[in-house]
């Protein structure tokens, strides 16, 4: 099934799609349709969330990946992990294998057993798409991650991205080619014109910081389809190698001639890009202002809410200390008032004790013993 196959509703749903996204996987549908058809047997390296599919509804599209897709995306329905320079399938067990936007992230040590284990498994072509180190990518790059730091939050997915870009180092677009002629004709073609690509860029993601989807997918939409065909010119933010591995009697050359001619003439080709670029740039100046002067704020209130914390922290303490202070000073009054207590009693009992001594020592208290004993004398006790 075609673009031009797809129901108008199929149709604006893709379209609705990020312009960046849209762009790869039409191109590889319409390279794998012009090769083997609409109905091929597909393997997508790198295609965990299965975004092929959706563009390719009669293809069997098998999908790998390293890991399972994150909260960001849907998954492939045909799904295998696996490591893409070491791939558990057999020689030639796919009519085509396309990688896009996958092979920047393959650590350099592994891009060139990546591009030999993509021709091995392809039984008739490759298709290999993303961003090399031609003019102006690097910058592109390194400009873009600048601007989604200063809008977005440090978890934004884009910033690991571009950070794996500019980290790993974009592949060698030359040396690729070099890596994949053994095994058939290549050819090279452009895919998404550098300067409307990072204008877009820009403009989706100043978009998608207002937090409504709707403007987002609206713009998305006019994009895809006024610039899409056109943007298949130089100078190009991605290009893409089409390896011919099976004995099909089209060339490379074949395939990615028309859709580079059709840029060439389209209306857009050579759209004056000044006042959006204008427009861009007050708007790139205004954001990252903005954005500056927003994280300046979270932060004053953020030192805030500590300050307040910590004040609130401070003042349970004071509280609990005043408290066990308190608690401490009525236990000392009860131990001073039982020790008085006690001192007290202790002193009436010396005083009864020493008064008690001073009457044994009295006259009359010896007196009176004596008279009581010769009384005892006089009276007979009581006969047993």
């Amino acid at each position: 099934m075609s673009w031009t196959s797809l129901t108008a509703a199929q149709q604006d749903a893709l379209l609705r799609r990020p312009f960046d996204h849209f762009a790869r996987y039409r191109l590889a549908a319409e390279i794998i349709s012009a090769t083997v058809g609409p109905d091929a047997h597909v393997l997508d390296l790198g295609g965990g969330p299965g975004s092929l599919q959706a563009f390719m509804p009669d293809a069997t599209v098998t999908s790998t990946d390293m890991f399972l897709p994150g909260k960001w995306h849907e998954q492939a329905p045909r799904l295998v992990l696996a490591d893409g320079a070491a791939l558990p399938f057999a020689d030639d067990a796919f009519d085509v294998v396309v990688s896009m936007d996958t092979l920047e992230h393959v650590r350099p040590k592994s891009r060139d057993a990546f591009l030999e284990e993509t021709a091995r498994v392809a039984g008739r072509w490759a298709f290999v798409l993303c961003p090399f180190g031609t003019p102006g990518v690097v910058d592109a790059d390194t400009a873009l991650r600048e601007y989604v730091v200063n809008r977005f939050a440090p978890d934004m997915p884009t910033i690991r991205i571009l950070d794996e870009h500019l980290g790993y180092g974009h592949p060698d677009l030359d040396g690729s080619r070099a890596r994949l002629e053994p095994f058939g004709p290549v050819a090279v073609m452009p895919s998404g014109r550098i300067d409307r690509w990072f204008a877009g860029m820009i403009t989706f993601f100043h978009l998608l910081a207002i937090g409504d989807d709707e403007p987002v997918e609206v713009t998305q939409r006019f994009v895809n389809r006024a610039f899409y065909e056109a943007d298949l010119a130089e100078p190009a933010y991605r290009h893409a190698l089409l390896l011919r591995t099976g004995d099909d009697d089209a060339t490379p050359e074949d395939i990615i001639g028309p859709l580079v001619q059709r840029a060439t003439e389209h209306p857009h080709g050579e759209a004056d890009l000044g006042l959006l670029r204008v427009v861009l740039q007050e708007a790139l100046v205004a954001s990252t202002a903005e954005a500056r002067r927003d994280r300046a704020e979270a932060l004053a209130r953020l030192e805030q809410v500590r300050t307040t914390a910590l004040e609130a922290v401070q003042a349970d303490r004071d509280a609990e200390i005043a408290a066990l202070r308190e608690q401490l000073d009525r236990v000392k009054g009860d131990a001073k008032v039982q020790r008085e207590a006690h001192e007290s009693a202790v002193a009436r009992a010396d005083a009864a004790e020493a008064e008690l001594d001073a009457v044994r020592r009295s006259r009359s208290f010896r007196v009176a013993r004596t008279a009581a004993g010769a009384v005892s004398r006089i009276v007979p006790g009581k006969q047993r």
